[in-house]
């Protein structure tokens, strides 16, 4: 199965990872993805943070990972802490269904990673930024309303 993705997963990585201070991650990041496919079977691996917003700096940046699931995770599955030689990855586990509850709720790591993140694994971050940016059309109408 590992296949079937690699490719596309190497070359998704390899675009957002270009800046010299991440080239040496790439492989380390993209074993941990294939590992985080084959355990959670996501819909969706999105790299969120530092790195998707090209700010990410050595020594004091770390990678920031959501995975969405279809099923909410375990507890002991939510949340993951790893590193890739000398940069810590901080790996966060949330359904679909839970994604879209904290788009609602404003959870600021949710919403960052569903606006300003890089998928690189599945195809639900279009819908979720689309589903964003309907739910903030809607909000401003509401206070349109009550005004």
């Amino acid at each position: 199965m590992r296949a079937r993705y690699s490719n596309s997963l190497r070359g998704r990585l390899k675009e957002i990872m270009s800046d010299p201070s991440l080239e040496d991650l790439r492989d380390g990041l993209e074993s941990l993805i294939a590992e985080l496919i084959e355990k959670h079977n996501p819909r969706s691996i999105v790299v969120a943070g530092s790195v998707a917003k090209s700010k990410f700096v050595r020594g004091l940046s770390d990678i920031d990972l959501l995975v969405i699931t279809h099923e909410a995770p375990g507890k002991d599955d939510r949340f993951a802490l790893t590193a890739i030689k000398d940069v810590d990855v901080e790996v966060t586990v949330y359904s679909l269904e839970e994604v879209v509850e904290n788009m609602k709720a404003d959870n600021p790591f949710i919403v960052d990673a569903v606006e300003q993140g890089f998928e690189v694994y599945g195809d639900v971050i279009a819908s979720l930024r689309q589903m964003l940016h309907d739910m903030r059309r809607n909000r401003g109408q509401l206070k349109l309303k009550s005004s």
